[in-house]
């Protein structure tokens, strides 16, 4: 059986993730600070799943005795104050010839939408302020050197992004939910004014119709993914 390391495994992409690992028969642990930002409401209650092991915790002190054939990633490093740390953590608790998988966001790097999109745009420029202030902002395109200073065999990274449109995409939602997720923050960096704290609630709506009313689409930030073996 493969033991297998999911950190930030509580968020709704992770939890895909590990449902997917459980259901093939996978031995997974998962591991999440449970940042208020994300998880307004605490633990969730698929933290007692029978299927899996479930630790409250922040990656960057984590230690156990337990070797792992995988550990995976999935923003997780733009967040921790660190990388140089969770990766060489990862590292360490893998067993030889064990995977580690990361996948993470580059804002430095930005597709610009077709027709020209105002709103959009200036979520764009918040959030690559806001993750140059608060995070690492070009953390995905720093995965490959991050994995070969930590004593991983080359990595193979590839980036891709989402770019939607139309009346029934889901984009807008996801968007405008993220940005809520940093809001307090941002605007404490002075990053936002008082009337986009004030609009959030409409802003999936505005982002919407900014967008059919060109027939236009958004893309979304840059995203590397990256898996590299342990030596």
């Amino acid at each position: 059986m493969t033991r297998i390391l999911v950190t930030g495994g509580a968020g709704f992409i992770g939890s895909h993730v590990v449902e997917a690992l459980t259901s093939a028969g996978h031995e997974v642990r998962v591991l999440d600070a449970l940042l208020p930002c994300v998880h307004p409401g605490g633990i969730p209650p698929f933290s007692g799943d029978p299927g899996f092991d479930f630790v409250h915790g922040d990656v960057g002190t984590y230690r156990t005795d337990v070797s792992y054939d995988a550990v995976i990633g999935r923003h997780i490093l733009i967040h921790t104050p660190d990388p140089r740390v969770v990766v060489g953590l990862a590292h360490s608790l893998l067993t030889p010839g064990g995977v580690a998988v990361f996948q993470e966001y580059d804002f430095s790097v930005v597709h610009r939408p077709f027709a020209e999109a105002p709103l959009y745009e200036r979520l764009l420029e918040v959030f690559r302020a806001f993750f140059a202030k608060a995070g690492h902002g070009n953390i995905g395109t720093r995965l490959f050197q991050l994995l070969i200073e930590a004593g991983f065999r080359p990595p193979e990274c590839r980036v891709e992004y989402p770019m939607d449109g139309g009346a029934d995409s889901p984009f807008y939602e996801w968007v405008a939910e993220s940005f809520r997720s940093i809001l307090p923050r941002a605007a404490a960096l002075g990053l936002v004014g008082g009337d986009e704290v004030a609009g959030i609630d409409s802003l999936a709506r505005r982002l919407k119709e900014e967008t059919i009313s060109h027939g236009g689409c958004v893309p979304g930030p840059a995203m590397v993914g990256c898996f590299a073996r342990k030596r």
